[in-house]
């Protein structure tokens, strides 16, 4: 029985990394906007010229948007395949080919430990992120998502183990301390996963697993960390670009995204980053301690925009002038996104009523902080990737629980229509606009 189940994930994961390639081949998109940064640092890094996006930065680093960029983890991983073969972006696909191969195994495992009883809810995890579109297409870009799965699982696993040992457990610890660390630098709002880790070992007055847990995260963030202030004259734990994100996404005029106001992108444009960090800071408090309820209504349209249905993962430029493509593309990436977020919370709500143990407790935790961390920022639909790769776990094991999950399926669906509602009335413009663009 074991031996069919290893071969059917070896299938799983082989299939999610030729999907994988096929996709990045086909549309050899090259790196633009943010991958078009990442790719610029890891190449300066590789050649020896620092943390910088633009050469001419070089003697000037304070003057350079690098620090701005989420990172460094990423930028560095890009750093590390450039050394070794080369400015080649096709070397970064075949690695995330890879890295997806590592992540479908890792969900499968972490799912087996879950539901150890419960075989056909592992393999179904595991095809769920296998066959994701979103996943499939944004390892196709220079983006951070496909190492932050492979690390972040990594963790995960390791976190599960830890709270089904009961003796100590130090060098289980201290890997996944590791991996932790590397979560933390390609996406710092990791930091609120490992608080409750944390938490968690503080409660079981586990002192040694707490320390050891601690260790790497201080050496490899706490460096960066430390070097990163002494350069840019001021606090900076991952990036720079926190202060500037409170403030873009939280502004007179502001919709929760991207989207600049002209002052915003005035203030980019002629501060420096010192100055900038200050004055968001500033805007941001400004604007929360003045007009509190614009304050709050922005938070509730950024929440319905994160949980809205009608926001699809696979929206991309590289897409733009091929219509049919982007069409499918959307159509998958929607009803993937659809049957994820419903199976996923309805998951949730049942597991959350039926099981007590300490790694599903933290799983769920781990969740529910995902939105947590982001919206109080900015919302963008790939900032729901971390969500998603955790609702995989609850919506598997919905689908091959339907009778139990019934209710929680309704319930579900009932509050996502909610949020898609709440989305198309506050972003009906743009939403329409985009649907114009689309059709």
């Amino acid at each position: 029985m074991m031996r069919s189940q290893y071969r059917a994930v070896i299938i799983i994961a082989c299939l999610s990394a030729m999907l994988s390639l096929a996709y990045a081949f086909y549309y050899h998109d090259r790196p633009r906007a943010d991958a078009l940064g990442y790719d610029r640092i890891g190449w300066n890094l590789a050649q020896g010229n620092g943390y910088i996006e633009d050469v001419a930065n070089i003697d000037r680093p304070a003057e350079d948007w690098a620090i701005n960029r989420v990172g460094p983890g990423y930028q560095f991983f890009l750093a590390g395949l450039y050394f070794l073969f080369g400015h080649q972006v096709w070397v970064v696909w075949v690695a995330h080919a890879l890295l997806r191969v590592v992540s479908t195994v890792l969900v499968w495992l972490i799912a087996r430990k879950l539901f150890p009883d419960d075989a056909r809810t592992a393999l179904v995890a595991a095809l769920l992120f296998a066959l994701s579109p979103d996943f499939i297409l944004v390892s196709g870009l220079l983006l951070t998502e496909t190492l932050y799965a492979a690390v972040m699982l990594a963790a995960l696993l390791g976190v599960l183990a830890i709270f089904e040992i009961r003796r100590p457990a130090t060098g289980l610890t201290l890997i996944t301390g590791f991996f932790f660390a590397v979560a933390l630098l390609v996406r710092p709002t990791t930091l609120f996963v490992v608080m409750l880790f944390c938490a968690i070992l503080i409660y079981q007055k586990r002192w040694r697993e707490l320390v050891a847990s601690l260790v790497l995260p201080i050496l490899i963030v706490g460096s960066w960390s430390v070097f990163a202030t002494m350069r840019f004259d001021r606090f900076i734990l991952t990036t720079g670009v926190g202060a500037y994100d409170l403030w873009v996404g939280n502004s007179p005029g502001a919709t929760g995204g991207f989207e600049k106001t002209p002052e915003v992108q005035e203030a980019r444009n002629t501060m420096s980053h010192k100055e900038l960090d200050a004055y968001s800071k500033k805007k941001y408090w400004e604007f929360f301690t003045t007009q509190p309820l614009e304050f709050m209504q922005l938070q509730v349209r950024k929440t319905t925009l994160y949980f809205s249905t009608l926001r699809p993962g696979g929206y991309w430029p590289h897409l733009y002038a091929r219509a049919i493509e982007l069409r499918a593309t959307l159509a998958a990436s929607m009803l993937w996104t659809i049957a994820l977020f419903v199976a996923g919370i309805a998951g949730a709500l049942v597991l959350f009523q039926t099981r007590q143990d300490l790694g599903m407790r933290f799983l769920l935790g781990a969740a529910l902080l995902q939105p947590i961390s982001v919206i109080p920022l900015i919302v963008e639909t790939r900032y729901r990737y971390p969500l998603l790769l955790l609702l995989i776990f609850f919506g598997a094991y919905a689908m091959t629980h339907l009778g139990k999950a019934k209710q929680a399926f309704l319930y579900a669906s009932i509050v996502l229509s909610i949020a898609t509602f709440g989305d198309f009335v506050f972003h009906m413009s743009d939403i329409l606009e985009k649907a114009r663009r689309i059709f």
